[in-house]
């Protein structure tokens, strides 16, 4: 063989080895962008010609994780793992794989078998940390992201991770830190602004709602306290909250008219069971005029999609002096824009001596900044409860509501509702204020 064609032949591997890694390049490009179909046939395509093609099998394991195929990500990365079984890059994404698939447990093994190899390794300690934190142990993913950033004081993905590990702690202030120190690095950070703007609107360690109203109908005017509540974190995975309620003397017209007062003390729990479905749990004693005291039971479930989030819940009343009352109630909230939300509403309850049961429609228009201000506008439209020889049963009526962060500490709160129902006419005001503790 001359030295022309020895020549030409090493040309042409060369070129051919240049040609399979811009395919390899442009897969990797396309996976990262979403475009999971025209990723997988690039892939494909390339181990269809070298079946051990270790850079393709890792790189289509990714494409199939990143796609929520779990599976054949796991397939792919057990076989360079079959080919060299300390493959690094493997043993990473075979860990991620299974966090991303929800086994957290399972998922800790590749990085600490990474780790065993290479002591030390930034990517199986990050790796552990990640499973951590969406395990929801905060306590422990902290001390990773941490020692990380000692040793890496630069990457912004670091501090990024620890403020949401405090924030699973409800380390509110720490995790605001984080996230600044986390700009200071890159101040254009999509994540980094979002996560802190975020912060502004997460309920505090600790709360003390004091709300106040005016109600007037009928000439008559009523000015009392509404609400009290204080909201603790008493758990990872649970607030409970005191209330003393006398909002109904001011929603209720026909104790408006005759001075007459509702109030309620009860006790509750919010817990989110998972990333999907919240619960709300009350229990309390309302006393009623005329000495009715009444036992009172509510619940509400919150179930998050992927951008929709649907709401039910209900009410039950119970006395030995007065028949049973009860509620039911559905919503889901729909976002428009970033900054904008509907929330469509249907009630339906049956009340202390109605005829028939009563209907509302609400529908709510939410608005909603970036640092926490909020303005809640709706209508409403309903059919009361009343016997058939009413001919106006119509029940209409709007309400607007503010939320104020003033500071960290201090939120006002407003509100308005005006509402027309067959025998009365209620107006309605309210102020309230927020006090915060953050940790």
């Amino acid at each position: 063989m001359n030295k022309k064609s020895l020549f030409l032949i090493t040309l042409f591997c060369l070129t051919g080895i240049a040609l399979r890694a811009q395919d390899l390049a442009e897969a990797k490009r396309l996976a990262e962008a979403g475009r999971h179909f025209e990723a997988e046939k690039m892939y494909n395509a390339a181990l269809a010609k070298n079946p051990d093609n270790l850079q393709a099998l890792i790189g289509a394991g990714y494409n199939y994780s990143w796609n929520k195929q779990h599976e054949q990500a796991r397939d792919k990365f057990e076989a360079v793992l079959a080919i060299n079984p300390e493959n690094a890059d493997a043993l990473v994404g075979k860990g991620y794989n299974l966090a991303w698939s929800g086994q957290y447990a399972a998922a800790k093994y590749p990085f600490l078998a990474l780790e065993r190899l290479q002591p030390g390794n930034a990517e199986a300690r990050k790796g552990l940390g990640y499973v951590y934190l969406w395990q929801g142990n905060g306590l422990v993913a902290i001390d990773y992201f941490e020692k990380l950033i000692l040793e890496y004081p630069g990457e912004i993905e670091y501090y990024i991770a620890l403020a949401q590990s405090y924030l699973i702690e409800s380390e509110i202030k720490k995790a605001r830190v984080a996230l600044r120190s986390a700009l200071q690095i890159d101040s254009t950070s999509r994540v980094a602004n979002q996560l802190l703007e975020n912060t502004y609107g997460i309920a505090a360690p600790l709360e003390l709602d004091i709300w106040t109203g005016y109600s007037r109908t009928g000439g008559m005017g009523s000015f009392n306290l509404r609400t009290v509540q204080l909201t603790g974190q008493v758990a990872r995975k649970l607030r409970m909250f005191l209330k003393y309620d006398n909002s109904l003397t001011l929603d209720l017209a026909s104790l408006v008219r005759t001075n007459q007062e509702a109030q309620a003390f009860s006790i509750g729990a919010i817990t989110p069971w998972n990333n999907r479905l919240t619960s709300r749990f009350e229990y309390g004693t309302r006393i009623l005029p005329d000495n009715v005291t009444q036992q009172v039971f509510s619940t509400e479930q919150v179930y998050f999609l992927s951008s929709l989030s649907i709401k039910g819940g209900g009410f039950l009343g119970v006395s030995n002096k007065m028949p049973d009352e009860w509620l039911a109630y559905a919503s889901v909230r729909i976002p428009v824009t970033k900054g904008y939300a509907v929330e469509p509403y249907y009630f339906y309850s049956r009340v202390e001596n109605a005829p028939r049961p009563e209907n509302r429609f609400l529908l709510n228009n939410q608005f909603r900044t970036d640092k926490g201000y909020e303005l809640n506008l709706g209508a409403l439209f309903g059919k009361a409860g009343v016997g058939s020889d009413v001919e106006k049963d119509n029940i209409f009526g709007g309400y607007a509501t503010v939320i104020l962060p003033f500071s960290q500490t201090v939120w006002g709160q407003l509100s308005v509702r005006w509402e027309k129902a067959p025998f009365d006419e209620l107006t309605a005001l309210a102020a309230g204020v927020k006090l915060r503790l953050e940790k």
